[in-house]
């Protein structure tokens, strides 16, 4: 039978030409499509466009864009083809990937910015794309230093996402090795402490040491609870915690006189994993280390789905704080619509939990490219329902950097003093940035509650909306990192001039080092008399901070900057915060800090009776060893022992020397026999009768003449 002419095959077709067709007319009707127009605009938001004012009319031309291919067109585009001395936009037709951007007109009045016009070639089609600004020119920071001038290098050996390098190749960065002289390392975990002492004073690391105080669910429980003491009006940031099993008799008292549904988990875990509820607190062993935390029963629905947010944080310094948030985030939701919880659906994790890695393996997990729908979410998109349901976007968001700054400064000692003391000499960058991803839910109130902190979120890309938040935000954390403000061979030349001024200096002397900031002009020394010499030497430490807060301030892409707050008046809030470096410990007042500190206290003593024991066993044993052994004899067996050590113990022998030892053997061996020495001495020894049995078998002839009378002195 022909598969061809049966009826089933021939409705196959039928139905694969209906859908063909209906697809072609809803093409037709809508003009573009939104997948088309979302990867436009995400061409557009990484080139240099982007940074200026950005208008685009989108016109579907009638001619593909195979008919560029024909001589005619090759002709015109000969004839507005680019000199060589333009520089290359990152949309030039010139680019990798086939997207192509040429300009072919320039309106606008003398006043105003001219408007460029173009063309961006996509998917066989081509759209008109109007761009503010000159052709070939530039805007002002671009004559600033850039990456690709400086020739910065970048590590990545450490890190499992791709996108990252990247990124950084299409910056100008250059891919090395971790055992190369890189200015930026890139690193998904913690690095050791050998790694930080060994930078050099051009090089960054993305974490900063001691940001475990707050990526760690039970130190940042334990800073927040600290913090809530000290401010308790201000620091109502987060559920109320507590830490098991040091906070054991609090949370029981708390859970007998309110019935409220507590959510669990372990000390240090991620994922979602280890993550329970329960309304009764008195199934948990008194031992368990967990950390317990009241359930928001009232969380803000979307559709009926519970969410977080997902707010990228990015820490260019400690000492002074500066902290940028991403405008663009993510908010992921539930996979089951929320009920509140009950011993009934207690154990339903896909109504309750936001963790991606948990919801993705429900099969109702909602894959969509539209920005009102799917299961993982951008922020804007929350705007824009946030603004339809007339909610204040503005206040939120200052909840939120509220929130952040809040969390950030409950760990800002620990992070001055590791950062201080890890990289006291360097003066010209910051060692450190680093990324942070802030879990943040909201309650039906819209106000805001810290979850937890990541240290180093995800950066996959494996939907459309990851890749339109996660390439951004690596695109614009780069070229934010003022890595290009430190110039690598000037650095390296005077490090090497300061050891050589250690090595050869004379005593008392001191070396001085050269700070000079990069950038800045050198000034001429003057003479201690002159009165300008205190003006025209401004301190150099003040310069290199100035030029990377100018840098930073020029270069924030979609960042917004919220410490130091933009807002004044918001300064002197934030500076009571700063006090808590007066106290004699940081961790004082907590109960599980008191808990902490009696188990130190027990364990200590433990191993001072430990070592106290060990030391009278020590004493003992060697009282015995005096009283049976007397110094006289230790002595001596302290000699035979190097005797026999010394005998023992071959030496070096060297083929020369061996070679002169056989010689010399031969010429004793030769000598004896010609001048009979040894028949001469037998025949002494045997007269005065010191012959010994050695002798006699090693010589038992002459030992036979000997006895039998034979004259052997004079038988030669």
């Amino acid at each position: 039978m022909n598969l061809k002419n049966s009826k089933f095959y021939k409705r196959i077709q039928e139905l694969r030409n209906f859908s063909k067709e209906k697809l072609r007319k809803d093409r037709e009707q809508r003009g573009l499509r939104t997948p088309v127009i979302r990867g436009v605009e995400m061409a557009l938001s990484e080139s240099k466009c982007s940074n200026r004012v950005v208008e685009l009319e989108w016109s579907q031309l009638a001619s593909p864009v195979k008919e560029l291919t024909s001589p005619r067109r090759r002709k015109l585009a000969s004839k507005n083809k680019p000199s060589k001395k333009r520089p290359l936009m990152a949309g030039d037709g010139r680019s990798k990937g086939g997207h192509g951007f040429r300009p072919v007109k320039t309106v606008g009045s003398d006043n105003e910015a001219p408007v460029t016009e173009g063309f961006i070639d996509l998917n066989s089609l081509r759209y008109r794309v109007a761009c503010s600004g000159r052709p070939g020119s530039s805007p002002r920071h671009d004559e600033r230093p850039k990456i690709s001038d400086s020739k910065s290098a970048i590590c990545v050996s450490n890190s499992r996402y791709a996108m990252i390098g990247r990124i950084s190749k299409s910056l100008g960065f250059k891919l090395v090795k971790e055992c190369k002289m890189w200015n930026i390392l890139w690193s998904d975990s913690f690095p050791g402490v050998e790694l930080f002492k060994n930078m050099k004073r051009f090089q960054q690391i993305n974490h900063f040491p001691g940001m475990i105080e707050i990526c760690r669910k039970d130190l940042l429980s334990r800073n927040l609870n600290r913090m809530l003491k000290l401010y308790p009006h201000d620091y109502k940031i987060f559920p109320k915690t507590w830490m098991l099993p040091a906070d054991y008799g609090d949370a029981m008292h708390y859970a007998q006189n309110h019935k409220r549904t507590f959510i669990l988990k372990p000390d240090s875990g991620a994922q979602g994993r280890g993550i329970w509820l329960t309304n009764d607190l008195k199934t948990i062993g008194p031992n368990e280390r967990l950390i317990c935390q009241t359930y928001i029963h009232r969380p803000l629905l979307i559709d009926g789905y519970k969410f977080d947010l997902r707010v990228y944080t990015l820490i260019t310094s400690v000492d002074p704080l500066r902290l940028y948030v991403y405008n663009e985030g993510l908010a992921r939701f539930a996979t089951n619509k929320y009920v509140e919880p009950t011993p009934g659906n207690a154990n339903d994790l896909y109504m309750h939990l936001t963790n991606y890695s948990v919801n993705k393996r429900n099969s109702q997990y909602d894959l969509c490219d539209n920005d009102d729908c799917g299961s993982k979410r951008k922020l804007s998109a929350i705007n824009n329902w946030m603004t339809r349901h007339n909610y204040d976007v503005n206040e939120f968001w200052s909840n939120v950097d509220d929130v952040i700054i809040k969390t950030v400064l409950s760990a800002w000692p620990v992070l001055k003093h590791n950062y201080n003391a890890c990289f006291p000499g360097h003066d010209t960058i910051q060692a450190c940035f680093e990324i942070l991803g802030f879990d943040i839910l909201v309650d039906w109130k819209l106000k805001p509650y810290i979850l937890e902190v990541n240290h180093s979120p995800s950066f996959h890309t494996n939907e459309q909306v990851d890749r339109e938040v996660k390439r951004p935000l690596i695109r614009d954390t780069l070229t934010l990192v003022s890595t290009v403000l430190a110039d690598k061979k000037q650095i390296l030349r005077e490090d090497r001039k300061r050891v050589k001024q250690r090595l050869l200096k004379s005593k008392g002397d001191t070396v001085q080092r050269s700070r000079v900031v990069a950038g800045a002009s050198k000034l001429t020394p003057k003479k201690e008399g002159s009165p300008t010499n205190k003006e025209q030497s401004p301190d150099p430490e003040i310069g290199s901070l100035a030029q990377q807060i100018a840098w930073e301030e020029s270069h924030m892409g979609n960042f917004r900057r919220i410490m130091p707050p933009p807002d004044a008046s918001r300064i002197n809030y934030y500076c009571k915060f700063f006090g808590q470096t007066n106290q004699v410990s940081i961790f004082q007042e907590t109960a599980a800090s008191k808990k902490r500190e009696d188990l130190a206290r027990k364990m200590r003593l433990q191993i001072e009776e430990k070592k106290a024991k060990q030391e009278q066993m020590l004493l003992s044993r060697s009282k015995r060893k005096r009283l049976i052994q007397p110094r006289l004899a230790r002595e001596k067996h302290r000699l035979n022992l190097f005797r026999l050590k010394e005998n023992w113990a071959p030496g070096f022998v060297s083929e020369a020397e061996e070679r002169l030892r056989n010689t010399w053997q031969q010429m004793r061996t030769e000598a004896i026999r010609n001048l009979k020495i040894t028949e001469n001495i037998y025949a002494l020894l045997f007269e005065h009768g010191h012959l010994s049995n050695t002798d006699i078998t090693t010589f038992p002839n002459l030992y036979h003449y000997l006895q039998c009378g034979y004259d052997i002195k004079g038988a030669t």
